[in-house]
């Protein structure tokens, strides 16, 4: 899930499932479920320093379409391909499940403003600059 689909869930009005909630749509052949059931935070500490993946995360998925630039932000989180980027994002749902991850975000709402307060921070200029 992106990070509208996560604003639009949090505020109510994500309306129906989306393609990647069926599971039998297609898998990006990029992915790899099976690497995705392992956790694997790669260089980020969730717990320590949540920003630094929130902030992550924004970028990624806002420059998604941008091959050049998202590779570039793959080597600077130390994030070695796609399958590895949704790896890392599964962990990271799996520990909003923990002891840690609830008590850090109690709701959605929670969730929400956390991710909202730390990529507000993030200048357009940030993310459109050329390579």
């Amino acid at each position: 899930m992106g990070l509208l689909d996560s604003v639009l869930s949090a505020l109510g009005l994500r309306k129906g499932a989306s393609a990647s909630d069926d599971p039998s749509a297609p898998v990006d052949p990029e992915r790899d479920p099976a690497l995705e059931q392992r956790d694997g935070a790669g260089s980020f500490d969730f717990e320590a320093d949540i920003a630094r993946y929130f902030t992550a995360e924004f970028r990624i998925d806002t420059l998604w379409a941008n091959l050049e630039r998202r590779d570039e932000l793959f080597v600077e989180y130390a994030i070695r391909d796609v399958a590895h980027w949704y790896q890392i994002k599964a962990t990271f749902e799996r520990w909003l499940e923990t002891p840690a991850g609830k008590a850090r975000f109690a709701t959605p709402a929670a969730l929400m403003q956390a991710r909202m307060t730390t990529t507000q921070t993030i200048r357009l200029d940030d993310l459109e600059r050329p390579p």
